[in-house]
């Protein structure tokens, strides 16, 4: 392409007419339009200017093919070893196995809830499927993070550097993304709780009228439905947080480096926080067939989770320096 051509592009592309531009350089209409049917050549001010304009180089702008620079940019950089399509399928296993462990609660509690409408004839029974049902579901979880958790170890030593993955615009569009949508799913977590205390006080109050044999039925129906949402918002989270890591190509590489030949302090953090949700678990356990507090028991795994991450930042800093 040529001089001529460029500029009927650039012009197009940023929807400027003839007489803008001649504006803009202080010519004549019939000046630009002879630029680019090829009958005149600007003068090297003009040439500057238009380079600032168009931001280009003046080699681009005179001997250069825009449009198939313009192409070039748009296309989607090389996926290096499926790295995309693999920390998507990563993802949302991930939130699955979330999900899984809080609908566990979920259905634990709602099926006390039930329970209770039978004035606690089948509390026996349905204490050993409340806990069945959290067992079951995290066993799945269990399988999920162990099975994703392999396949991920084998795609990182398959491809300890990944590079050409996104391209700036992509990875400024998923940036905005994710505020939005992390911003969603945080103020769900609140409206959720809000829900929970509001109905609760509602309950309390005789707003919402029940028996008193009723009361503690209605509560674990309240809990269930602010625990289901909840699975939702906090898998969303666990998703979007993965996700976030995959745009961070650098992070990935320098993080795939430091556990593929993790220091000792890297071992002593991993061997730390596998003996604290090893804990929870028993913790959970006991407190449940011991004392039948399945409902509250579950918060061990919270708790024990935002340890490991505490674990995780002290010992990762240290590290660091």
């Amino acid at each position: 392409m040529n001089l001529s051509e460029n500029l009927h592009f650039l012009r197009k592309r940023d929807k400027i007419t003839q007489e803008e531009l001649a504006d803009r350089l202080g010519v004549s209409r019939q000046a630009v339009s002879k630029w680019e049917t090829g009958e005149a050549f600007p003068e090297t001010d003009k040439l500057i200017m238009l380079c600032d304009m168009f931001n280009v180089s003046l080699d681009e702008l005179v001997r250069g093919n825009a449009v198939k620079e313009e192409k070039k940019e748009e296309e989607p950089l090389q996926d290096s070893g499926g790295f995309i399509k693999h920390m998507d399928k990563f993802s949302r296993r991930i939130a699955a196995g979330v999900f899984l462990i809080l609908f566990g609660a979920t259905l634990c509690v709602l099926i006390n809830g039930y329970a209770l409408s039978f004035n606690n004839n089948m509390s026996d029974i349905t204490a050993v499927f409340g806990a069945a049902a959290v067992l079951v579901c995290v066993a799945a979880a269990v399988f999920i993070f162990v099975y994703s958790g392999m396949e991920h170890d084998r795609f990182r030593k398959k491809y300890r550097t990944v590079s050409g993955v996104y391209s700036e615009k992509e990875v400024q569009a998923f940036l905005k993304r994710f505020a939005r949508n992390l911003a969603v799913l945080c103020s769900g977590i609140i409206v959720d709780v809000v829900f929970l205390v509001v109905m609760s006080t509602l309950i309390d109050a005789g707003i919402i009228t029940v028996s008193a044999s009723a009361e503690d039925e209605a509560y674990c129906y309240v809990v269930s439905a602010f625990m289901f949402v909840l699975s939702f918002l906090v898998g969303g989270i666990v998703y979007y947080g993965i996700q976030h890591s995959k745009y961070e190509v650098s992070e990935y590489n320098r993080q795939n480096e430091k556990e593929l030949n993790p220091s000792p302090r890297l071992k002593l953090k991993d061997a730390i926080c596998g003996a604290i949700m090893m804990t929870a678990v028993a913790l959970f356990l006991v407190i449940g067939f011991v004392w039948n507090l399945w409902h509250p028991g579950w918060i061990v795994f919270p708790v024990g989770g935002i340890i490991c991450w505490i674990v995780g930042v002290v010992m990762n800093a240290k590290d660091d320096h």
